[in-house]
C-alpha cells in the first residue's frame, strides 16, 4: 500500500478508511432506533412511580403528625399537678404509643396457658421472674378514718403492659377503711405477673362522701417496679413502695419471685360446710396472701342437690420459685373455735396436683394448675 503525500490513509476497497473492517467489530449490534411511544410511555411510567412515593411522603407525614397529636392529647390527659409530688408528673403510665396504646384496654390473657403442655426431659424452659402483690394499704391519710374507698388499682408487665386488674370497685360497691392496719381487699390478678423489664403499679383510688356531690381523690399515680436487667436476683424478695399524691400515701408490699412458676388454686367442699380463711404462700416468703375469707363471701357448704361445693377465691394466682413450696392453708371456724392445716405443694412447669384434706368436719379438695410464666 503506497501512502500519499500530505500523510492520508489508503483505503482498500469496501474499507471504513480507520485501518480496520467496522463490520467485524459493530456486526452483531443491532441499529438503534427511537421509539417515541415507548419513551413517552416510560416517562408517564416514571411520572407515575415519582407521584406515588410523594403520596406515600405526604402519608407518612399525615400519620406522624396524627401520632404526634394523639400522643400529645393522651398525655394532656394523664399530666397532672399535685403538691405531694412536688409539681406536674404523669399519673397514669405513659410509656407508650397511644395512636395505637389504648390505655383502658384489659389484658385478655388469662392463666393456666401452658399448663397442658408437655415437655420433654431435657427441653429448655423459659425460667421466668415474677410479681406476687402482697398488700396494698393506706399508710398516711390527710382525712379522718373511716373512709369509703373505690376506684382501681392496676398492674402492667411486659407480656402486654395492658391492665391487670389487682382492686376494682365501682361508686356503690365500696370498701370500708377503718384505720391504716387494713389492707384493699386484692381480687387479681387474674394471670402470673410476668418481670423481665420494668413493670408498672397505676392506683387510682377515691372516697365516697356522702354528704356531698364531689368526689374525693384519694390517691392518683403509678410508679415502677425495677425489671430483671437493673437488679441482681438470686432469690426472692421483698420491697414496698410508697405512692404520696393526693390525700394519702399509699403503700405497696409485693414479692419478687425468681424461677417462678404459675400457680393457679381450686378449692372445693367435698363434706359438710366452710366457715373462715384459705391463704397461700411460699417456703421463704411467709406473707400470706388471701385467697378467701368468709366474712366477705358467707357460708360455703355441699350437699347433694344443687350445690357444687366450687369455694369462690378473692385471689387465685400465686408465683412459686421452682426451688419452693407452695403451701395452702385451710383456717376452718366452728363457732369459737379454730381448726387450721396446710398442704404443701411442689411446683412443676405444667400440669397438675391436687390433695384431700379434712379440716374438722368439714372435707376439702385443693387442686393446683401449674403453668410456666412467658411471653
Amino acid at each position: 500500500m503506497a501512502s500519499g503525500g500530505g500523510g492520508g490513509v489508503s483505503v482498500a476497497p469496501g474499507g471504513s478508511g480507520l485501518g480496520y473492517d467496522v463490520g467485524e467489530v459493530w456486526g452483531d449490534l443491532e441499529p438503534f432506533f427511537f421509539d417515541e411511544a415507548e419513551a413517552v410511555a416510560d416517562h408517564e411510567r416514571r411520572m407515575r412511580r415519582e407521584q406515588e412515593e410523594a403520596q406515600k411522603a405526604a402519608q407518612r407525614l399525615q400519620d406522624a403528625i396524627a401520632r404526634k397529636s394523639a400522643n400529645k392529647a393522651a398525655l394532656a390527659k394523664i399530666s397532672d399537678y399535685d403538691p405531694k409530688q412536688d409539681g406536674k408528673y404523669f399519673n397514669r403510665f405513659h410509656f407508650a404509643d397511644f395512636s395505637k396504646f389504648d390505655l383502658d384496654e384489659e389484658s385478655p390473657l388469662g392463666p393456666m396457658r401452658y399448663t397442658n403442655i408437655i415437655y420433654n426431659k431435657g427441653d429448655e424452659h423459659w425460667k421466668s421472674a415474677a410479681v406476687n402483690i402482697l398488700s396494698v394499704k393506706i399508710a398516711s391519710l390527710d382525712v379522718g378514718f373511716p373512709i369509703d374507698v373505690y376506684g382501681t388499682v392496676i398492674f402492667r408487665d411486659s407480656i402486654d403492659y395492658k391492665c391487670v386488674y389487682l382492686f376494682h370497685r365501682e361508686k356503690d360497691n365500696c370498701q370500708p377503711i377503718h384505720s391504716s392496719d387494713e389492707s384493699l381487699i386484692l381480687t387479681g390478678p387474674k394471670r402470673g405477673l410476668f418481670l423481665l423489664d420494668d413493670v408498672y403499679v397505676e392506683i387510682d383510688l377515691k372516697i365516697k362522701d356522702c354528704q356531698v356531690q364531689e368526689e374525693k381523690e384519694l390517691s392518683k399515680g403509678f410508679f415502677n417496679i425495677r425489671g430483671i436487667p437493673s437488679r441482681y436476683l438470686d432469690k426472692c424478695e421483698v420491697e414496698s413502695k410508697k405512692l404520696a399524691t393526693r390525700l394519702s400515701t399509699m403503700e405497696v408490699t409485693y414479692a419478687v419471685v425468681n424461677n417462678a412458676v404459675e400457680a393457679t388454686i381450686a378449692v372445693e367442699v367435698l363434706r359438710g360446710e366452710f366457715y373462715g380463711k384459705i391463704i397461700a404462700c411460699t417456703t421463704k416468703v411467709p406473707n400470706h396472701l388471701v385467697l378467701h375469707d368468709s366474712k366477705l363471701a358467707g357460708v360455703m357448704s355441699k350437699d347433694n342437690s344443687n350445690s357444687t361445693g366450687v369455694i369462690q377465691l378473692l385471689r387465685s394466682i400465686v408465683s412459686v420459685p421452682l426451688e419452693e413450696m407452695l403451701l395452702v392453708t385451710i383456717v376452718a371456724q366452728t363457732g369459737d373455735a379454730e381448726c387450721e392445716r396446710t398442704i404443701e405443694f411442689t411446683p412443676h412447669i405444667s400440669g397438675g396436683d391436687r390433695d384431700v384434706i379434712t379440716v374438722g368436719v368439714t372435707k376439702l379438695s385443693v387442686t393446683v394448675a401449674w403453668s410456666l410464666i412467658s411471653q
